[in-house]
């Protein structure tokens, strides 16, 4: 990836055996969170999947996704054994999992967490993961490192408000108050490319007012990101404490997949975060 892709971004590109990851800056994490994006480069998928695909679900080859899935732990310096996944419905349920629930999802879709889009622990050594191809991956962890989530916001999830519930779960969990809670908005689809119809744009007229929506060429452009941001602050975490990645999912080709780009079939990104032995 090129240096000037990420330049000014709250993310760094860092290359292991050939597989690319995206990672925060170290001074913004505090001790024991570990966190990261995957990229589609380094792995072994071909054709629409090409090539790190890190989906079950969207018709890859199942040894090579669990390969995949392999280099990428190791590029991140996590074990596969410890990945906890939700099944991904576009909903905004959040689950508090522990270290007996390490490997759900982690090598078949069948055993991740049914109906789930958000995830919570403060157990280390769980790594917890969503998938995603230009929807928005939120990445959680309390000011004291001593609890962190994740969730997966679509527009439904994201009207569903999925990351305000995800940093709820987390205070009841850690008992944080919201100040102390960090927020990273990983990369996703942006306002440059995500088109909507008029009704899904009234949907995002009624909560947020017409600031998120511009038109341009007689269509319809939603900002994603911000909309999750602004429901965060509605919910009292310091604007400061919200990070976001400008990295569009659909502009940056060689970079990342892309529903809205592709279409289907194509692959998948992972975000994962969690909490290291200190």
């Amino acid at each position: 990836m090129a240096g000037s892709s990420i330049a000014g971004d709250v993310l760094r590109w860092r290359a292991s055996s050939g597989v690319g990851v995206l990672v925060p800056g170290e001074e913004m994490l505090p001790p024991g969170v570990v966190c990261g994006f995957s990229t589609r480069q380094g792995g072994v998928s071909t054709g629409a999947y090409t090539s790190l695909n890190l989906g079950f679900h969207v018709g890859d080859r199942e040894e090579n996704v669990l390969t995949n899935r392999r280099r990428f732990s190791e590029a991140m310096g996590i074990d596969l054994q410890g990945w906890v996944a939700g099944q991904q419905v576009h909903g905004s349920d959040v689950a508090v999992v522990g270290r007996k629930d390490r490997g759900r999802g982690a090598s078949s879709q069948d055993t991740a967490l049914p109906a789930v889009d958000g995830l919570v622990v403060k157990e280390s050594g769980v790594w917890l993961t969503c998938y995603y191809a230009d929807c928005v991956p939120l990445l959680f962890w309390d000011t004291q490192g001593n609890t962190v989530g994740i969730a997966h916001a679509g527009w439904r999830g994201t009207l569903a408000k999925v990351g305000l519930k995800a940093a709820a779960k987390m205070m009841e969990v850690s008992g944080a108050s919201p100040d102390e809670i960090h927020v990273l908005v990983g990369p996703a689809i942006g306002s440059c490319c995500y088109s909507v119809g008029e009704e899904l744009a009234g949907g995002f007229d009624k909560a947020f007012g017409r600031k998120l929506l511009t038109r341009r060429e007689g269509r319809i452009y939603l900002d994603l990101k911000e909309a999750n941001r602004e429901y965060l602050i509605r919910g009292g975490v310091p604007p400061e404490q919200i990070y976001i990645s400008g990295l569009c999912t659909s502009c940056l080709d060689r970079v990342f997949f892309s529903h809205r780009r592709d279409k289907s079939p194509t692959g998948r990104m992972a975000a994962v975060i969690g909490l290291r032995e200190r």
